[in-house]
């Protein structure tokens, strides 16, 4: 796994690798995200790159006991790096989880799929201490088995790598604010190559247990409805520590959902107390495009 990982990244990439350790030393970095598939066809002034820093620890990270148990109850912390390069500027959000507690998030102790789901799909280790480098590998590993085991039961014995995949993907959005147009998860599962083959092992993995199948389909809902929850949670929270944080994640929300999340000034300058309403109107909104979608005129 860890060759998987290892792959070669622009100059652009190590460069903002390497501000990010030089504010946590001996720190891992992992690429994830839409920077990670853009980096050879856009300018990289015009990319948000996504970033997890994978610390030590949470105490040595931030020396601040109330940042490390925000991390840890309610993980990731999310920020924001800007810097120069050249006459332009690079940008990139940067997500903060220790190394001990990213292996539990990956885990089959971790019950939500916003993690495991994640890193299940292609991700590069950037820079990496050895030691960490090592463990990172064990994670992705551990993240893929416990996304495969758990997208399994909803496509039934004898289903394809493929199959697995797609039903997997389909379910982790709808377990977030992230409900993506149709056909999105075969746009990403084509734009991953021969990934999930690679890194899949079916062996014990897609048998479903007698009542499996809808067991499976009832856990997935309870995601969705936890997902919810923690998705109003980290907005929330993010508001406090990511600039531009409101308009970051409407406009996120929006490229996935298919329409244009609007953001009002009052909630822009009291992000807390809009977040609520931020996520009413996504709801309200997503309904209607459904309604619509279903009863075409």
């Amino acid at each position: 796994m860890n060759q998987i990982l290892a792959r070669p990244c622009s100059e652009v990439v190590g460069l903002l690798a390497h501000w990010l350790q030089d504010k946590f030393p001996d720190s891992a970095i992992l690429l994830y995200g839409s920077g990670n598939s853009v980096l050879s066809k856009a300018d990289p002034s015009e990319i948000l790159f996504d970033f997890y820093v994978i610390v030590p620890s949470y105490r040595k990270a931030y020396g601040s006991r109330l940042m490390a148990f925000l991390n840890y109850c309610i993980p990731p912390n999310v920020f924001y790096l800007e810097e120069k390069f050249g006459d332009k500027k690079l940008r990139a959000k940067y997500a903060i989880l220790s190394t001990a507690h990213f292996e539990k998030l990956v885990s089959k102790k971790t019950f939500h799929s916003y993690f495991w789901a994640r890193f299940a799909q292609p991700s590069v280790i950037v820079a990496a201490p050895d030691d960490i480098r090592e463990r990172l590998g064990q994670s992705v590993e551990t993240a893929v088995d416990t996304f495969v085991s758990r997208a399994a039961p909803l496509v039934g014995d004898g289903a394809s790598v493929s199959q697995i995949w797609r039903q997997g993907l389909a379910h982790s959005y709808k377990a977030e604010l992230r409900a993506e147009q149709p056909g999105r998860v075969d746009d990403l599962l084509e734009s991953y190559g021969n990934w999930p083959d690679r890194v899949t092992n079916l062996e014990g993995s897609s048998k479903v247990r007698p009542g499996g199948a809808w067991q499976s389909r009832l856990t997935w809902r309870l995601r969705a409805v936890q997902g919810a929850f923690l998705s109003v949670i980290r907005l929330l929270k993010g508001a406090m520590t990511f600039q531009g944080g409101v308009d970051y994640i409407a406009w996120k929300i929006s490229r996935h959902a298919g329409f244009t999340l609007p953001v009002k000034n009052w909630e822009r300058r009291f992000p807390i107390l809009g977040a609520p309403f931020l996520g009413a109107r996504y709801y309200r909104l997503k309904r209607e495009l459904t309604l619509r979608s279903n009863h075409p005129e």
